[in-house]
């Protein structure tokens, strides 16, 4: 996804659920070039728009309750029928949401639209690499460049946080920094929170990363707050400075309810 467009190559399949290259989107305003990327709940594409502007575009697709026939994306069985439309109906209010913000480090949404009995968000296409490619260059991040990318990722989070948005994903490869320099949040796990509330849980480990997510994103019940996206970036950098993401929230706090030392080494 960070490289530049003449050298961009297929990542590896998502198990065959991905759109093949050249499938037209949206009465064809929109064409997949490339997979690129997906989790719990979306496959990402390299794509081009109607004008030849190469896009990002991510696709919603839960894939612990759905499957591919065709284009089309369908459940697995129809007591997922409701959860799925309440997914699709979340991703496009935070969609919606995300829409509306304007900041230099936040990644620009273009449309949200509905195909292939799914939805999908069009993104900016960023050129640059991401935070863990970078971390595990063979140059290390310098210092002063490490923090100017801390302070304007906090710039970036405390605008979200003002116009009552949560991440919810922050981790080194959901922050892209592009060929000048410029961090660029992407992402957003717009589907975590009703993941926690399912009463199968979707999966639950699919809505948490190891290292970066706090303690909340671990409980159906947990309440997630600004602090939580915090917590996460604070992991992130330390993942940058350290060479390794820290040990995971579950296992700090395993560590403190047995009043044993903290396992994430200062």
């Amino acid at each position: 996804m960070g490289e530049t467009p003449e050298r961009i190559e297929p990542a590896e399949h998502a198990g065959g659920r991905e759109l093949p290259s050249g499938t037209k989107l949206f009465h064809g305003q929109y064409t997949i070039e490339n997979y690129l990327s997906h989790g719990g709940f979306g496959i990402t594409y390299l794509a081009r728009d109607s004008l030849n502007r190469l896009i990002v575009i991510k696709e919603c697709f839960p894939d612990a309750i759905c499957r591919r026939v065709d284009q089309s994306v369908r459940v697995r069985s129809r007591t997922h029928v409701e959860t799925f439309r309440d997914i699709i109906a979340l991703f496009i209010d935070e969609a919606h949401s995300l829409a509306r913000l304007s900041h230099p480090n936040i990644v620009g949404v273009h449309q949200i639209f509905e195909d292939n009995e799914t939805a999908y968000l069009a993104m900016d296409f960023i050129e640059g690499h991401d935070l863990l490619e970078m971390s595990e260059g063979a140059e290390p991040i310098a210092p002063v460049m490490l923090e100017r990318l801390a302070v304007k990722l906090l710039s970036a989070i405390e605008y979200l946080h003002g116009e009552g948005l949560l991440h919810r994903d922050i981790a080194p490869d959901n922050i892209l920094v592009s060929k000048d320099n410029q961090p660029i949040l992407i992402d957003f796990g717009a589907a975590r929170g009703l993941a926690a509330q399912t009463a199968d849980g979707l999966g639950l480990t699919r809505t948490v990363k190891d290292g970066y997510s706090p303690q909340e994103f671990y409980a159906k019940t947990g309440e997630q707050h600004e602090s939580s996206d915090l917590y996460s970036l604070a992991a992130s950098l330390y993942h940058v400075m350290s060479g390794q993401p820290p040990a995971s929230a579950q296992q700090r706090l395993n560590a403190i309810a047995t009043e044993e030392p903290d396992p994430l080494v200062p």
